[in-house]
């Protein structure tokens, strides 16, 4: 991709998401708790979800003509250029009126993210990445290039450290009874292994904060791409590894479990995870 074509996509991108940011933020903590639908067990959804995403598929097809279309709550097609969008990740979060919520959308070359942004509308928080030209954070003003190593934007390369000093970041298993058993176990054992562990909620913002430094290890069974879709090439050009926690290579569309984190706290978390879903398919 030229680099013009790559920066008139992010510029297009960046201003459909805040224009759905501002939309979702005027319904936000605008009605009672617990509104919202149950689309199955625990899997919520509300009009703002839809709304979103048709406003993201109307801008985006046209940015990128014939691309296919990957989204949590409308079409799951893909092609050879797919977008991947979760509109609201983290809208348990989003109808409870907690602000860790994100717009996360990402263009897809295959298996291969090309390009991808995340935003926290309430706090105007950005992460940005294109592929082979790094990863980028600021809060604010919308993103429209990508500015290099050099910037201070830049997310830094990921530095060692070891589990103990590491906080830990993981999801429940709601999607997945039949590693419940081993989730719990293998929480115990990270808790006393690490710095402490969150569950906070959103997949996409907690692997940017992975990206970041600032969660050094993570671990979750049964995410979908739109959850992870935007958030892993962020961990690819900041070098943090992503793997299965059998150890296999992660791929979005196809694998059950994601393990990530810095050097040496992703290590340590993999073995101690693997061990307790052990003889389980993840």
């Amino acid at each position: 991709m030229q680099i013009s074509e790559r920066d008139r996509i992010l510029s297009g991108l960046c201003k459909a998401m805040e224009e759905v940011g501002e939309f979702q933020k005027g319904h936000w903590r605008a009605q009672g708790p617990g509104w919202g639908n149950e689309k199955s067990s625990k899997e919520l959804v509300s009009f703002v979800d839809v709304e979103s995403e048709r406003r993201l598929a109307e801008v985006l097809l046209d940015l990128v003509p014939g691309s296919g279309f990957y989204g949590e709550e409308t079409r799951k097609e893909r092609k050879d250029l797919t977008w991947v969008v979760d509109p609201i990740d983290g809208t348990t979060n989003y109808l409870s009126g907690l602000d860790w919520f994100c717009v996360s959308v990402a263009l897809y070359e295959g298996e291969k993210p090309l390009l991808s942004a995340i935003l926290r509308p309430v706090a105007g928080e950005w992460f940005w990445a294109a592929r082979g030209a790094g990863a980028y954070h600021r809060l604010g003003e919308r993103p429209r290039d990508f500015p290099g190593p050099a910037s201070p934007l830049a997310l830094p390369r990921a530095q060692a450290c070891p589990l103990q000093a590491a906080l830990v970041d993981t999801g429940t298993p709601y999607r997945s009874p039949d590693t419940r058993e081993a989730f719990y176990k293998a929480m115990d054992e990270v808790l006393t292994a690490s710095r402490d562990i969150r569950r906070l909620g959103s997949a996409a913002l907690d692997l940017a904060l992975v990206a970041g430094g600032w969660i050094q290890a993570f671990w979750e069974v049964d995410l979908q791409p739109y959850d992870v879709g935007a958030a892993l090439l962020l961990l690819e050009e900041t070098g943090c590894e992503v793997s299965t926690i059998d150890g296999k290579p992660y791929s979005p569309f196809s694998s059950r479990s994601l393990v990530t984190g810095l050097p040496g706290a992703m290590a340590e978390l993999r073995a101690i995870v693997a061990r307790h879903y052990a003889g389980l398919r993840v």
